[in-house]
């Protein structure tokens, strides 16, 4: 009775990710088939919208018909390997490729393959060009997930896991300069930040500010590092970001989009300056595949494409479209957005807590279109579609966002005060309390025959019978089948069901009591509680099951008083 999806999923609960496989699966994402462009195709061949491009991986999109060709065209010269001892024509162009961009100011690349890896790079090639220790980094910071670029984000989940980090850093809230040009003394190698910080919550940094780190860098003899992980490649409408402010930094971290999609490559760049330190100590850097000749084929068409005029104009005039329309929901949305923040295709739109934004991601996939959370502040829902995305298919995903808003608006609505909305969507249990006119045994009586009558999860709760455990339970979570052993109990005043703790669920209680009312009819009261065993997430993921267990219990309350009962006055409480 398993689908394949809840096969890989508990197969990834067991073996991979046990948070992320409930989350994916909660939220509804389906199993990844071909992807063309802006869509990715599902095991049923539904088509699925990208509006958000997997933390800049995808920028290009999917299956880009030029990487694609360059992959091929590699593929049948016979060099893929490196020898680590001959000269590879496709590193050296690359290489080359890279310092032009630059105007040669930044001359000089390393090639690795993953976004930590060349962080790390970065932090090396600064304390052996400068021979200072320290580095200054920014508050809710994200550098990737080696110990070097842990150490560098300082977060206090991640130290109470793997502390003691490595010594020498220390953060600034961003965009703060007075804090900055405080922090910076003798002992700093290096300032590192990113021109917008993407897992962070898309924090755009005020105006003239990295101006002015660029200036107190150099004014305390430290160097400028800039992690362009995520907003290189013409995220932000300039192939660097850097270049949109009006700076150069000593060093830039590139990676994700460079790949294509496809391979793993990643880059410092820097200056001929700061690559001092690698002919006077040139075994001290080392990455046994990084820069392999096929990942440096695809990373130059993948420089290639972006650097290109009118790849570059079309993205501006795409940015355009997407801060208009976000700033117009926000706008007419404040009760469920707080705030939206932006810069060319990387948006943001804050909501007021974790629970919205869980709840909004899960009815985009039910529009079959995707988007995900920032990393660091959850309450953030992340609008930054592949760069190729067509007109048409952004405003269609534009659209689908907006009716996803006037969904949670009116669901809001609904529950008669916005506090009470609130609560329902950002903490379980949920409490409903319908009024019947039928009498309280015959209530009692029906949930016995067919306790599932008021269960959210059942499938077909009206035809649900199940004395004890149930090992083959059939229940849903929305638009899929979804299997896991419950158990049935009987109450004095109704019902009780409860999953056994498995992959999904920690914990899944709902109870329906009846009560008997003074006019000869009675009270129902359906209490539901959840724990997925989340951490940091249970919110957002609540969210989700928030929504869909107060629309599943609107459907059976309706269908049980009109279709079971039909009461003559029968109302919700």
């Amino acid at each position: 009775m398993r689908t394949e999806r809840q096969i890989l999923a508990e197969s990834k609960a067991a073996h991979n990710h046990p948070v992320y496989s409930t989350m994916a699966f909660v939220m509804g994402c389906g199993v990844q088939g071909e992807g063309r462009a802006s869509h990715v195709v599902d095991e049923h061949g539904n088509r699925f919208l990208a509006m958000f491009d997997q933390y800049g991986n995808q920028s290009f999109g999917y299956s880009h018909e030029r990487v694609v060709a360059a992959l091929r065209e590699q593929l049948d010269t016979g060099r893929l390997n490196s020898t680590k001892i001959m000269f590879e024509r496709e590193q050296i162009r690359l290489t080359e490729r890279l310092a032009r961009l630059t105007g040669n100011r930044l001359p000089f690349a390393y090639l690795a393959n993953s976004g930590g890896e060349t962080i790390d790079n970065a932090l090396k090639l600064a304390r052996a060009a400068t021979g200072r220790p320290g580095f200054v980094t920014a508050v809710d910071c994200f550098h990737g997930k080696t110990f070097g670029a842990l150490s560098a984000s300082g977060r206090a989940e991640h130290a109470a896991l793997f502390s003691p980090f490595l010594d020498g850093f220390r953060q600034v809230p961003f965009g703060d300069l007075p804090a900055l040009e405080a922090a910076l003394d003798a002992d700093t190698a290096a300032v590192l930040l990113e021109p917008v910080q993407a897992e962070g919550g898309v924090i755009v940094p005020p105006p003239q500010y990295l101006r002015e780190v660029r200036r107190l860098c150099t004014q305390a003899g430290a160097l400028l590092i800039l992690d362009e992980m995520q907003t290189a490649f013409g995220r932000c409408g300039t192939f660097f970001a850097f270049e949109r402010f009006g700076i150069t930094p000593d060093l830039v971290c590139i990676g994700k989009a460079f790949g294509g999609g496809m391979l793993p490559i990643s880059a410092v760049i820097g200056t001929e300056e700061v690559w001092k330190a690698l002919r006077e100590q040139p075994s001290t850097f080392g990455s046994s595949l990084g820069g392999n000749p096929l990942s440096c084929r695809v990373g130059l068409e993948a420089v290639e494409i972006a650097s290109e005029p009118a790849f570059l104009a079309d993205v501006e005039r795409k940015a355009l479209i997407i801060d208009e329309r976000l700033e117009a929901l926000a706008v007419r949305f404040p009760g469920l957005v707080r705030e939206h923040r932006g810069l060319g295709m990387m948006h943001g739109l804050e909501f007021h807590d974790e629970a919205l934004a869980g709840a909004a991601l899960g009815l985009l996939l039910e529009a079959r279109v995707t988007s995900t959370y920032s990393l660091y502040n959850p309450k953030v829902l992340r609008i930054q579609p592949p760069l190729v995305i067509s007109m048409e298919d952004l405003d269609f995903g534009l659209d689908a966002l907006e009716n996803v808003l006037v969904a949670l608006s009116a669901h809001r609505s609904k529950a008669g005060n916005a506090s009470a909305a609130e609560e329902e969507l950002t903490q379980a249990p949920i409490v409903r309390v319908l009024r019947l006119d039928a009498s309280a045994d015959e209530v009692l009586e029906r949930l016995r025959d067919r306790p599932r009558l008021l269960d959210p999860f059942a499938l077909l709760p009206q035809d649900e019978a199940a004395p004890g455990p149930d090992p083959g339970f059939a229940g849903t979570l929305g638009h899929d089948l979804v299997v896991w052993t419950d158990r049935v109990g009987q109450l004095p005043d109704g019902v009780a069901l409860s999953a056994e703790p498995c992959w999904l669920w920690r914990r899944l209680e709902r109870t329906v009591s009846v009560r008997r009312a003074d006019d000869g009819g009675c009270a129902v009261t359906v209490h539901v509680d959840w724990d997925t065993g989340s951490g940091a997430y249970e919110d957002m993921v609540g969210g989700r099951i928030a929504y869909f267990v107060a629309q599943r219990l609107a459907e059976l309350a309706a269908h049980l008083e009109s279709a079971l009962f039909e009461p003559s006055a029968a109302h919700r409480g």
